[in-house]
């Protein structure tokens, strides 16, 4: 007997869904960090427009980031990638460096 995807049930989405994704593009993330609230920080994928609300005094430039290695503290890639996906941008606070060495250390137990 040989196998066929003519009448398996799925459709080509669905069957494509199956399979995990083997090559993940890491994007280029725009920062920008609110002035008021220097923690708060609105990630934008490099190709897309920066969100309207983002403009004028109440936000500033914060740099990019192009690897994970780069991120800071508080920047999680599946989440921010999802918010990308869905809204365009992605609102994070970055935490303080000494939180993040807390959290690894109380994980590793």
């Amino acid at each position: 007997m040989i196998a066929s995807s003519v009448g398996s049930g799925f459709t080509r989405a669905e069957s494509t869904r199956l399979w995990p994704r083997t090559v993940r593009r890491w994007p280029t993330y725009n920062l920008f960090r609110r002035r008021a609230e220097p923690d708060l920080v609105c990630a934008v994928p490099n190709d897309f427009p920066v969100p309207a609300f983002v403009s004028g005094e109440a936000w500033t430039y914060a740099g990019s980031i192009s690897s994970p290695s780069e991120a800071p503290p508080g920047f999680v890639a599946e989440i921010a990638e999802r918010g990308a996906e869905t809204r365009g941008f992605h609102l994070f606070h970055q935490l303080p460096a000494t939180v993040v060495l807390e959290q690894a250390w109380r994980a590793a137990g």
